[in-house]
């Protein structure tokens, strides 16, 4: 079905959303620190974790650390950027600008969806410009084929957490609480998980919980991607996170949004 096949009410719907991801791309091109944030923030784990901490944990893992690091850096990029459409959403709350949206005949939808799609396409380029650095420390996708499989879960993965965070930011209403917020469960899911060091030494407890939560598993299916390992189920996991997470919190973030 062509965009011109679908019901007027989609069609509307469709163009509502692109018009208010148009507005936050336009705001990315003015503000480009919305883009350097989440490719600073990849660039220094990859500077921390190889410079300071990599050979110590190649060689009491016996891994090629390079191969190892860039795939949880990479997903770690998609999620500090999904950080920001909560920021950037609870300033619009905060300064009025949903009153506005609302005077408007558009889909109520469109505000949130066109937020976390604009969200989305920068976060695309943030893990696009982490992963030409990674090269840089000798990274390789093992074809372009994994590279695009493994970009677009680390994506999606973002796409996910946005919703997450624009759920935080229309409950709370407050760029600053939503900041604080957002630690509570960007450092546990961070730190415990597989991101920058295997998981074998951790409590059994610990592990359990740092091997599936959803970091962990798409981090685990990107690595398998990009050196072209057999991926297990790890992909399979990823989807299923991913969906779970939109199923939940698409609809729960555009409720508390409309009661706002």
């Amino acid at each position: 079905m062509t965009a011109a096949e679908l019901p007027s009410g989609a069609k509307g719907a469709l163009l509502d959303v692109w018009t208010m991801a148009r507005r936050d791309l336009i705001r990315t091109m003015r503000q480009p620190e919305y883009l350097s944030f989440s490719v600073v923030m990849g660039v220094f784990f990859l500077v921390l974790f190889e410079l300071v901490f990599g050979g110590v944990i190649a060689a009491g893992a016996g891994i090629d650390y390079d191969q190892y690091l860039v795939p949880g850096v990479l997903v770690i990029t998609a999620i500090t950027g999904a950080l920001q459409t909560g920021n950037t959403l609870a300033v619009d709350l905060e300064h009025g600008a949903d009153k506005r949206f609302r005077s408007l005949p558009m889909s109520r939808m469109a505000v949130l969806a066109g937020r976390t799609v604009a969200d989305t396409i920068r976060n695309a380029v943030a893990v696009g410009l982490v992963a030409a650095v990674g090269y840089l420390f000798g990274f390789r996708f093992v074809s372009v084929g994994a590279a695009v499989a493994a970009l677009v879960l680390t994506v999606g993965l973002g796409y996910a957490f946005s919703w997450v965070n624009a759920a935080i930011a229309a409950k709370v209403r407050s760029a600053e609480l939503v900041g604080m917020l957002s630690m509570f469960w960007l450092f546990p899911l961070m730190f415990g998980s597989n991101l920058f060091t295997p998981t074998v030494a951790m409590p059994a407890w610990v592990k359990a919980f740092a091997d599936n939560q959803p970091i962990s598993v798409v981090a685990t299916a990107v690595r398998a991607l990009s050196n072209g390992a057999d991926p297990g189920l790890s992909i399979a996991g990823s989807v299923g996170w991913i969906a779970a997470l939109l199923a939940v919190f698409i609809p729960l973030s555009v409720r508390l949004y409309r009661r706002g």
